[in-house]
């Protein structure tokens, strides 16, 4: 998506496009660079970095609630082994929805950076 003036930037909030190109002709070729650079990386993000954090940090939990099914519970280890599969997915999808509103947030304030630094306003997304 080309990025051509501030009032096109909350349609990079809404539709999310897969990268944005900066052509402001108020602006320096380097500082559309950058801008550039700053929305694509937010852009980028997928939330799997969350995801793994989230995994990582349940994990211990969830082999001592693994270790604790096999050994002091009627569950078979079959069952045992679904119910750790399925909280280590859970994890990971609560993690990867984290990400990603913790990316939608950084773009609205990314868009606040944007107004502030060039002095341009930016209509609310």
């Amino acid at each position: 998506m080309e990025v051509t003036s501030a009032e096109d930037l909350p349609l990079v909030v809404e539709k999310r496009p897969d990268s944005v190109v900066f052509n402001i002709p108020e602006l320096r070729d380097d500082v559309n660079r950058q801008w550039e650079t700053r929305f694509n990386d937010l852009l980028n993000e997928c939330g799997c970095a969350s995801g793994r954090s989230f995994i990582m940090y349940a994990l211990p939990g969830l082999v001592l609630a693994f270790i604790y099914l096999v050994n002091f519970t009627d569950l078979g280890r079959y069952w045992s082994l679904g119910l750790f599969a399925g909280g280590v997915a859970v994890a990971g999808v609560a993690g990867k929805i984290t990400g990603l509103l913790q990316r939608n947030r950084r773009l609205r304030k990314l868009l606040l950076d944007f107004s502030a630094a060039t002095g341009q306003p930016v209509p609310q997304a």
